[in-house]
């Protein structure tokens, strides 16, 4: 689509065929982050197949996590997805400077949370790693990393191109900052759910 001047009037014909983009850009993202997310579910089916497989879980003789850096991780997570929003919200309301402060905050939580996770990764014990507790939750953190390192990259990727004015001409012109966000979010909702399963189900 061409980008629209501020001074310049979209056609009517241009108007429709930019929000029937925007409605298939949207519906086109509802669908992968549904299919997606079954992925994310099959991890979580097998940690629950492998947990009822042992007498016990933590199996005997191993530790079960620490608590305090993944809930400072996560955190640290949902705090940064709220902030996208809210920039988000900003963006579409010509709020510029906010949206930047916003999303720089939002890059600068989500860059901490990578910290912890990754640390978190690197000291799962031996004994932890003897048996499947501990190689499922390096299965697991692993895997949501990787997901979240690449959508963080996009995030600076956008908010780069958003401050620098690339993103025109109304709502479908900002589809970029609207599905950068919506990833973000889909990171932090799959992130709560393993959260939940491999750090308070016992």
């Amino acid at each position: 689509m061409t980008s629209i001047s501020h001074g310049q009037k979209p056609k009517p014909r241009d108007q429709q065929a930019a929000a029937l983009r925007l409605k298939n850009n949207r519906l086109g993202m509802n669908i992968f982050q549904a299919s997606w997310i079954m992925a994310f579910f099959a991890l979580i089916v097998v940690n629950w197949q492998l947990r009822y497989s042992y007498a016990q879980w933590p199996p005997m003789g191993v530790q079960p996590f620490e608590l305090l850096l993944p809930s400072l991780a996560t955190l640290a997570l949902v705090s940064s997805t709220l902030l996208v929003q809210r920039g988000l919200v900003a963006f579409r309301g010509a709020q510029r400077s906010l949206f930047s402060l916003c999303w720089r905050l939002a890059m600068a939580l989500g860059s901490v949370f990578m910290v912890l996770i990754a640390r978190e990764f690197a000291t799962v014990s031996q004994a932890a790693l003897a048996t499947q507790y501990g190689l499922t939750m390096r299965l697991m953190t692993g895997f949501h990393f990787v997901h979240a390192l690449v959508i963080l990259c996009l995030l600076l990727v956008v908010y780069r191109r958003a401050v620098a004015g690339a993103y025109h001409g109304g709502e479908a012109a900002g589809w970029a900052v609207e599905g950068a966000a919506k990833l973000w979010h889909f990171v932090t909702v799959a992130w709560v759910l393993f959260y939940v399963v491999l750090y308070w189900l016992r």
